[in-house]
């Protein structure tokens, strides 16, 4: 393919602080084919904690609109004089905010570019998100295209009325050969003895950062009933965030402060996963979690709140178990069960060939690089009648 037939794309995001839809645009970035795209991207506020992952010579041009809050004229110039000077076929947002500022960008240019619109979210936690969503459903139904990540999402989003001219489901992936590289036995031993548990301790992980929304007391207090009928078993965080000291108070009220470790933020996570022997995710709130796809490949049994698409990656009973969210008998229940290598062993087995076959990077990029290529083939007369106002 010739330079002038490589499609312009540029990725438009919040920040590129750590978070799920910002490590899957680096991701998308690092793997779509230059071949086919001319890479560009634009990151709204200036938040470069994920720029060191980001392979930028594979890009044309990385852009910091540098805006500090809300709508800023100078940073939606920035964004428009990028996407003119070099001419961009298609800008592909993420979530409502960066889309509102690539619709800014795009109003009145002509030839227009495509507009994708990409959903991490199935909830509105703030007042004010809330009391926007008629104008996100207005902005949403002028772009070209709505990407969600899990059909789950898609169905939420879908009896919310908040829909676009076209919509697909490209289904959140991971590099799973980086996340199948499990460290040796001896390895895993020696960080979970400087974590002060034993090696037949039974070690439940929940990978994430520390807010409020994860639940992390949901899990303490599963520990803490287990320990009441027994069990001999310990909790590990994997993460740090501004709920630490709440965390830290509940382990010290539930008198488990031999049995929790906090291990801060982790450039590589891979060990600590691997020590785990189960690993959890207890969201009140949650799309699709990056975090239980790198502990399906690393061959974890997962316990999961049947939050946003969940169920579309644990089969309840197969590679894990799922539970409503608050219900912490029932985590505790799912947990005891676990406490069965061989049920551990056989579940961990079957969620590392479940994220295998269905959750690669490869099927993300591919996924999004044909649906953005449909976008400029020619619609068939019943689309366009059903894209007509």
């Amino acid at each position: 393919m010739s330079e002038t037939d490589r499609r312009g794309l540029l990725l438009v995001v919040n920040s590129l602080g750590v978070g799920g839809a910002e490590k899957q645009v680096v991701t998308l970035l690092n793997h779509l084919d230059t071949g086919r795209f001319r890479l560009h991207l634009a990151y709204i506020k200036r938040d470069e904690r994920l720029l060191p992952q980001l392979d930028s010579s594979r890009l044309d041009e990385v852009l910091c609109c540098d805006v500090r809050s809300g709508i800023e004229r100078e940073g939606v110039r920035r964004l428009r004089r990028l996407i003119r000077d070099r001419s961009i076929d298609a800008v592909v947002c993420t979530n409502m905010y960066s889309t509102l500022y690539g619709t800014l960008a795009t109003f009145g240019l002509r030839p227009r570019p495509k507009l994708v619109a990409v959903l991490h979210t199935t909830t509105l936690s703030t007042y004010g998100e809330k009391i926007r969503l008629p104008l996100y459903r207005r902005i949403f139904r002028r772009c070209d295209l709505m990407i969600y990540v899990c059909s789950n999402q898609r169905d939420h989003w879908h009896k919310r009325d908040l829909t676009s001219r076209r919509d697909a489901v490209v289904h959140n992936g991971i590099d799973v050969q980086h996340f199948s590289q499990r460290p040796d036995t001896q390895r895993t031993l020696q960080l979970r003895a400087s974590l002060g548990f034993g090696p037949q301790e039974y070690v439940v992980g929940l990978c994430s950062a520390l807010r409020p929304e994860k639940a992390h007391g949901d899990i303490l207090r599963a520990i803490a009933s287990l320990r009441d009928r027994g069990t001999r078993v310990a909790a590990m965080f994997i993460g740090d965030g501004p709920e630490r000291a709440v965390i830290e108070s509940t382990v010290d009220e539930l008198e488990l402060r031999d049995r929790v470790r906090i291990t801060g933020i982790q450039q590589d996570v891979r060990p600590f996963i691997a020590s785990c022997d189960v690993m959890t995710l207890v969201s009140r709130g949650e799309t699709f979690s990056l975090a239980a796809l790198e502990s399906m490949a690393l061959g974890k049994p997962l316990v999961m709140s049947d939050t946003g698409g969940a169920s579309e990656q644990v089969v309840h009973g197969q590679n894990g178990f799922l539970f409503e969210p608050g219900d912490i008998e029932t985590l505790a229940t799912h947990l005891a069960s676990l406490t069965s290598p061989a049920l551990r062993a056989q579940m961990g087995a079957t969620s590392a060939e479940r994220v295998r076959r269905l959750f690669t990077v490869e099927q993300m990029t591919e996924g999004f690089s044909d649906r953005i290529s449909e976008l400029f083939q020619p619609e068939s007369p019943a689309v366009a009648r059903a894209a007509a106002p």
